[in-house]
């Protein structure tokens, strides 16, 4: 064995400690979501402006109920993952194919026809192979709902936007202070 001496020790220790500095660096994400990547989520944001437009009011963009969605995909809706990936690359291919443009590219009004065919079902197997358009339509549907007008607290309805247009109050909760009587 080697005697180590304080000068060895106190350099070894600053490089062990000194790299643990740089290591959360390497774990940073490189995009602004967990679960979607940019391009899915561009096409998730386009579905749900069309579910709950902006106009004189706040739409889904607007509250931020792309990152619900993409919260609740890398957490308690893990279930939903292939759902929506099949989804994403279905309607996409469906509309490179119909249109030349990707969903998002599309005008209101097309991405509007578009939906309306999912929602009713009216694709064939070649044009949506994997599962049955209406069950992409209306869980998109139902979490872009969920994101708009649920508690801020899961990702969505950003500065109780929704809970404002409806001009009802925010609910107040302060730890178990609701339980008492």
């Amino acid at each position: 064995m080697t005697k180590l001496n304080r000068r060895d020790f106190i350099r070894s220790a600053g490089l062990t400690f000194g790299s643990v500095f740089f290591f959360p660096s390497c774990l940073k994400q490189t995009s602004a979501y967990r679960f979607f990547s940019p391009e899915e989520a561009l096409c998730i944001i386009a579905v749900s402006e069309q579910i709950i437009p902006k106009d004189e009011s706040p739409g889904a963009t607007d509250a931020g109920v792309i990152h619900y969605i993409d919260r609740q995909l890398s957490g308690i809706f893990y279930y939903d993952q292939e759902t929506y990936r099949n989804g994403i690359k279905n309607l996409q291919a469906n509309s490179m194919k119909k249109h030349s443009k990707l969903f998002e590219a599309l005008p209101f009004d097309e991405q509007t026809q578009l939906l309306l065919k999912l929602e009713a079902n009216q694709l064939n197997e070649t044009e949506w192979p994997q599962g049955k358009p209406s069950d992409f339509f209306n869980l998109v549907r139902g979490h872009t709902m969920q994101g708009f007008y649920g508690s801020p607290i899961h990702g969505g309805n950003k500065n109780f936007m929704s809970f404002e247009m409806l001009k009802i109050d925010y609910p107040l909760v302060i730890g178990q202070n609701r339980y008492r009587s």
